[in-house]
């Protein structure tokens, strides 16, 4: 490994079509994923959410792989809607049928469709782990939609030995992918006090607003940050090809 690498950080089960793409760059990279998901099982007054509402929102590929696990896409009903284009992907192969997703890739851009301007009176589920999407809920409620969740799936930290990890990557991480703000905050509290500023001098790749202003806050500068447009592979790896263009 050479002092040029990349640390990717996605979550396992999400990074093999990434870490593809960077074997055929020929870019060095370590892979060290954080958080596990774990499915939780869906109650039946969910299932009778899942089963009544006007739209059903997904959240993330996780949100659709845990639900596909627990019941037959045949008992949705409703329109389906995908906060990305990678989970849209997922969720049309499982359900045989049409998933829009938004050109802005966020919780802004969901509550930017078409069909999320007049939902008055609506019914509508988020299929979620244990958290996040309150901003989509509150833009929804505020134009009148009933709003509930469903989980799905939770995250878990892994285990790890934050001291042995930064004892390598130190001597060779460069730059740092990371596609959650949990992920994030994660890596400053899994490594010791003492790496903070080292963290703080690498360059990150971030896939949104919130998280870049959320590295801010952490301490990182500006200067050392990438932002991708959203969090797919392909967004992800033009990201990594401006990192490699302009600092490798």
């Amino acid at each position: 490994m050479s002092a040029q690498t990349l640390l990717v950080t996605r979550p396992a089960g999400k990074a093999d079509a990434l870490l593809a793409g960077l074997d055929e760059l020929g870019l060095v990279y370590l892979y060290q994923p954080l958080i596990a998901t774990q499915l939780v099982p869906v109650k039946p007054k969910e299932l009778q959410l899942l089963q009544q509402a006007d739209q059903l929102v997904f959240v993330s590929v996780s949100a659709v792989t845990s639900l596909q696990q627990q019941l037959d896409a045949s008992e949705l009903k409703a329109p389906l809607r995908a906060v990305g284009q990678t989970t849209a992907t997922v969720l049309q192969q499982w359900s045989g049928r049409e998933v829009l997703y938004p050109a802005d890739q966020r919780s802004e851009g969901v509550l930017s469709m078409p069909c999320m301007q007049q939902v008055d009176g609506q019914n509508i589920v988020i299929v979620r782990g244990q958290s996040g999407r309150e901003l989509m809920k509150q833009g929804l409620q505020q134009r009148g939609a009933r709003v509930r969740y469903v989980q799905s799936y939770h995250r878990l930290p892994i285990e790890l030995d934050g001291e042995a990890l930064f004892a390598i990557w130190q001597q060779q991480v460069s730059c740092i992918l990371v596609t959650s703000e949990e992920i994030l905050r994660r890596l400053f509290s899994l490594l010791p006090v003492a790496a903070h500023d080292w963290l703080r001098s690498r360059h990150w790749i971030l896939v949104s607003p919130r998280m870049h202003d959320s590295a801010l806050a952490l301490g990182i500068p500006v200067s050392k940050i990438i932002l991708a447009d959203n969090a797919n592979d392909s967004a992800l790896m033009a990201a990594i090809c401006h990192y490699k263009r302009d600092y490798l």
